[in-house]
């Protein structure tokens, strides 16, 4: 009985503990994963309505995304560093978007 009153103890201080330890872990996770994905929509639907407004090309999609990522690295980005296809991946990210949009409503 002693046995088992040490071992019920041991289970509730460890499930208590691991509670709030993995707790903060995957909360800390799930922002981090958030954060980009906002991040990669948001320069997304910049471009992209930049786009449609006629104030960048298709090709100049890849300089302004680069020129976004050297800011947030604060200048520690390579100067040759090139982006290939973003033009394309944020069409696509736009129309996820889009179709996410009209199955909420």
């Amino acid at each position: 009985m002693k046995n088992f009153l040490i071992f019920l103890l041991g289970a509730i201080v460890g499930g208590v503990a691991s509670f709030f330890l993995a707790g903060a872990f995957f909360t800390g996770v799930g922002a981090g994963v958030g954060i980009a994905t906002g991040l990669q929509a948001g320069a997304c639907l910049a471009v992209e309505a930049a786009k449609d407004e006629g104030l960048i090309t298709a090709e100049q999609v890849d300089e302004v995304l680069v020129a976004a990522v050297r800011q947030m690295a604060e200048g520690d980005l390579a100067d040759n560093t090139e982006v290939e296809g973003s033009d394309l991946n944020c069409q696509q990210v736009v129309a996820q978007l889009k179709e996410a949009a009209k199955k909420t409503e």
